[in-house]
């Protein structure tokens, strides 16, 4: 009867320390991860959107051009972060995005994003440190840290935000349509250069 008690005593502490550790992580999961601190601010303005899409504009006549004619084009499109966090901010504004606040940074070799998600009941703030390589043509996100508030997340986690990013990537950017294959991506300080060649005419 007394193990049978010292068993029920240790069932309950265990029970308890599983319930505070819920807690805890439940806690650290809605704070801000310690990689937004290390983010720098960025200009915001209309004038970056419309140079973004005027970019986009030039882009797509580009590759119809090579088409056109027949023959291959080498192309490179280069993103500012004024560009893309002022068309991510319209995106918010309009109620496209379920976030109410995402701020993206190019580095030398590697980007950095934050993004506060606003999901009922779950205000999830995350991060990701990550860098672009390129896979038969296209471009991939590979996650190298992925923060969930302060949470300290496993590499399983980090492989899935991954194949997630890389799904939306495909599904926002459908670079068949447009008809580049991608040769080299780079990030430097404060943008993003894609260099690439229009495919073959059939």
């Amino acid at each position: 009867m007394k193990v049978l008690q010292v068993f029920l005593m240790v069932m309950g502490v265990l029970a308890i320390l599983a319930i505070i550790a819920l807690i805890i992580g439940y806690i650290l999961a809605f704070l801000t991860p310690d990689i937004r601190s290390s983010m720098r601010p960025v200009v915001l303005s209309s004038e970056a959107v419309d140079s973004l899409n005027e970019k986009i504009v030039d882009l797509k006549k580009s590759v119809a051009t090579a088409e056109s004619t027949k023959t291959q084009k080498d192309i490179e499109f280069v993103m500012t972060e004024e560009e893309i966090n002022s068309a991510l901010v319209m995106m918010l504004a309009e109620g496209t995005l379920p976030a109410k606040e995402i701020l993206v940074n190019f580095n030398d070799g590697y980007l950095l994003t934050y993004t506060a998600w606003n999901v009922p009941g779950l205000p999830l703030k995350t991060g990701i440190f990550g860098q672009i390589e390129v896979e038969d043509g296209k471009p991939k996100m590979v996650v190298r840290d992925f923060f969930l508030g302060k949470l300290a997340v496993p590499d399983e986690i980090d492989r899935g935000v991954e194949n997630l990013a890389n799904i939306i990537i495909k599904l926002n950017i459908p670079l068949e349509e447009l008809r580049l294959t991608i040769k080299d991506v780079t990030i430097g300080e404060g943008q993003m250069r894609i260099s690439a060649v229009t495919k073959a005419a059939k």
